[in-house]
């Protein structure tokens, strides 16, 4: 019990002196790093050894934000070039529709200078909205009606020429009966000899047919048909058409005679309502 005693003793000593001994070291470096400031030197020179180390590790997040920055750069171009290929493709059917407007312009010029000195001096543009040109009839459909003091029998012509008669009218829209209709009739002028011809349809919209000539009549291919105006319907002077082919039958009493009308269907969204 006495050895045991005496080795306990001596360990709690050693102890003590050990740890006595660690204060008096720290103490001491205490005052040293206050007078000689080693622990600055010291953070400085740690200070170098790990600034590669923080350098090396920004570098995968400086590569990230470049990316990152280039990315979103690109897809800022790309969104400034889509919406300047949007502006340069709306501009550029607003220039291609220039031309469209232009000629417009000149064949609504053109419609309004179609009459001379025996039109009247009312009238009216309207637009076709349907055309049905068969066999049996020839008619059109205009977007004006009684509304707008359209009335049955009303010339209609276009740019070149007569095209036929109101025979139909509604509030907003009416039907016209073109001179091609194999119904249609009215009296015409030869513009060269002035000798009056009745002029019909044929139902086919290419030509019509000048009846009643006498086989020794004057009639040449080229001649040009006018309105007469003698039949209180068309007006004076206006444009029907041209003797386009003549057939001479010694065993008929008249004259085959085509006539290619001046109006035109195909050319025209526009035609004219006179009063």
């Amino acid at each position: 019990m006495i050895v045991n005693n005496n080795l306990h003793f001596r360990q709690s000593n050693i102890t003590s002196i050990k740890l006595i001994l660690f204060l008096v070291i720290s103490i001491f470096f205490l005052i040293i790093d206050n007078k000689l400031e080693l622990s600055n030197k010291v953070r400085e020179n740690a200070s170098y050894l790990i600034s590669p180390i923080y350098k090396i590790a920004e570098v995968p997040v400086e590569i990230y934000y470049n990316i990152k920055t280039h990315i979103e750069s690109k897809n800022s171009l790309i969104k400034k070039n889509e919406s300047l290929e949007k502006k340069i493709f709306i501009q550029s059917g607003i220039i291609q529709k220039i031309p469209s407007l232009k000629e417009e312009n000149k064949r609504l010029k053109k419609l309004l200078n179609s009459s001379n000195s025996a039109m009247s001096s009312k009238i009216l543009i309207a637009e076709l909205i349907k055309v049905n040109l068969s066999p049996f009839s020839n008619k059109i459909v205009l977007d004006k009606g009684s509304e707008n003091n359209i009335f049955v029998g009303q010339v209609v012509i276009d740019s070149l020429g007569i095209l036929g008669q109101v025979s139909e009218v509604n509030n907003d829209f009416s039907v016209a009966t073109l001179i091609t209709d194999p119904g249609h009739a009215l009296l015409a002028v030869n513009a060269r000899t002035e000798k009056r011809i009745v002029i019909s349809g044929t139902g086919d919209n290419r030509f019509l047919k000048a009846k009643f000539i006498s086989l020794n009549e004057d009639v040449m291919e080229g001649d040009i048909l006018i309105t007469s105006g003698l039949d209180n319907i068309f007006p004076e002077g206006y444009m029907i058409g041209q003797i386009s082919k003549i057939n001479k039958n010694l065993q008929e009493d008249f004259l085959e005679v085509n006539v290619t009308p001046s109006s035109s269907l195909s050319s025209n969204r526009e035609v004219m309502l006179l009063w």
